[in-house]
């Protein structure tokens, strides 16, 4: 190749045919969406009912707990379980968490402790993220095009930061 020629560089496609980590990577989407969103929704929520920046600051605090209590533990036990089912386990708590915040919600017995324990909850689920659906994207798209799908991924996640506290607010 002569000196000065352009290099054409290598350029990893996540193809259509790859279902797995289209799956993987819409669930992440649709849980960072809700994550968001519900972090604006209980926001305002908890600051409509009392008034206080402050109980609206531990919410947050208390959906990043988890993060910094569990971690590193989470890591080490998502290895002896099958991360499929428990992807499907989290996923399933989380959105228990929330429709039970819903009904309590329409039936007038919403309290600030239970969005507090509910944000705890789904920190719990935000924090197996990496440990588990992150390291079933690996999995299913192998070495090669692991770059790709991790910014594919990434970008969706940062996404999420705009779509979901929108549709927070507009709720």
């Amino acid at each position: 190749m002569p000196l000065g020629a352009p290099v054409e560089p290598e350029v990893y496609v996540i193809e259509a045919s790859a279902p797995d980590f289209w799956r993987l990577w819409y669930v992440g989407l649709i849980v960072s969406i809700v994550r968001w969103l519900e972090t604006v929704a209980v926001g305002i929520v908890v600051y409509q009912r009392t008034d206080s920046a402050f109980l609206v600051s531990m919410m947050t605090m208390l959906r990043l707990l988890p993060m910094g209590l569990f971690g590193v533990f989470l890591g080490a036990l998502a290895e002896r379980f099958d991360r499929g089912r428990t992807l499907l386990v989290v996923v399933l708590m989380m959105g228990a968490t929330s429709a039970v915040l819903a009904v309590l919600d329409r039936t007038g017995q919403l309290e600030i402790w239970h969005l507090a324990l509910a944000s705890f909850i789904n920190g719990c689920g935000w924090c197996t993220d990496n440990p588990v659906r992150r390291v079933l994207i690996g999995e299913v798209v192998g070495r090669d095009q692991m770059g790709t799908a991790m910014s594919l991924d990434v970008g969706a996640n940062n996404a999420s930061r705009m779509i979901g506290p929108a549709f927070g607010g507009f709720l």
